[in-house]
């Protein structure tokens, strides 16, 4: 009888430690979330002006903050397409327009490109290949660009750590260039891309007036504080721990609007070095909403599954996107045969 009320008394006590725990953990839990949603806050809270700072110059035409950088205004020019693509004072409306960062020495991928995706078919596409500059290669480039007449060159060094400012550069060369085009893509070299489906999802889901980015989005990633890796970055440079959502850089479609407002948000904020997470920032701080699309993958697919997805990374040489562009024309020709349209 003793033995069966000591295991009684036990069950109980143990249930009240159980629950007691499950209490502790709860609260623990709790106050982690907390602390991540105070930081996430902060952020806000540090940057919250600028929404407002951008309607008072669409109102007035000005403002009265002054700005922290002059990138938009002062970038230094190389090599300019826009005589080549364009005859008149104005272009003809495309519609897109292929904004693609290029490494300086990727002659190879820059070629496969215009022999695919580049010029696909009857959707009316400007292709623009961004470059730094190496003085090696300066007469190579020259040549390229004569040729093609497709070249954005800036004046600065052609390195990773300049990927953001071919980003920036470009969004304000393409605001004073008077490129007509419905979607602006910014993309990678290495990328293949189903322009179909690129225009279809633009036409479906990115009005003209939405203040929207389409991709690939990332969320809740750590900024990486190892200085050994390719994506460091020091607490001084950003001191929060979490990035806000962004859409992964090799990849993102928008609109006209977005790009006259990213130009207009870059000279009041603090420029960073990893190219995806600072946009994310803008985007964050200038209300811009982002919407995640799987069909922007982020790992290698063949030509073949492309033709249900949009784009693939990974496709690093000419050779390999070359032989996957005729596998996926391939697929492409067979199901509109069959079927009279693209899946």
């Amino acid at each position: 009888m003793f033995d069966c009320v000591f295991i009684k008394h036990q069950i109980q006590r143990n249930k009240k430690h159980t629950l007691y725990f499950i209490c502790i953990s709860v609260i623990i839990i709790y106050l982690c979330n907390a602390n991540n949603k105070k930081e996430f806050h902060h952020f806000d809270f540090v940057y919250s002006n600028l929404s407002s700072i951008i309607a008072e110059i669409e109102k007035t035409g000005t403002t009265s903050t002054q700005p922290l950088n002059n990138l938009t205004s002062s970038y230094r020019l190389l090599r300019n397409p826009r005589q080549k693509q364009c005859h008149s004072n104005s272009c003809i409306t495309v519609d897109i327009i292929y904004l693609v960062k290029s490494a300086v020495l990727n002659f190879s991928q820059r070629k496969a490109i215009r022999e695919t995706w580049g010029k696909d078919g009857d959707i009316r596409i400007i292709t623009i290949f961004i470059l730094g500059y190496s003085e090696s290669l300066k007469s190579f480039i020259e040549t390229e660009s004569i040729i093609h007449g497709d070249i954005l060159q800036f004046d600065m060094q052609d390195i990773y750590d300049n990927l953001v400012y071919k980003t920036v550069f470009s969004i304000a060369w393409l605001c004073d260039s008077n490129i007509n085009t419905k979607y602006v893509h910014f993309v990678d070299d290495d990328r293949m891309i189903n322009s179909k489906n690129l225009l279809k999802l633009a036409l479906n889901n990115l009005h003209q007036s939405e203040m929207k980015m389409i991709g690939y989005k990332a969320n809740f990633e750590k900024p990486y504080r190892k200085k050994s890796s390719k994506w460091y970055i020091s607490v001084t440079d950003y001191e929060f721990d979490v990035w806000p959502p962004y859409i992964i850089g090799g990849t993102m479609i928008t609109n006209f609007r977005v790009i006259k407002t990213l130009r207009e948000g870059i000279p009041f904020s603090k420029v960073i070095r990893i190219e995806d997470a600072y946009i994310g920032i803008l985007a964050r701080l200038l209300k811009i909403s982002l919407e995640h699309n799987k069909n922007f993958t982020p790992f290698f697919i063949s030509g073949y599954e492309l033709i249900n997805k949009i784009s693939s990374p990974d496709y690093r040489s000419y050779d390999a996107m070359i032989r996957e562009w005729k596998v996926f024309n391939s697929v492409r020709n067979h199901t509109i045969h069959n079927n009279g349209n693209i899946l």
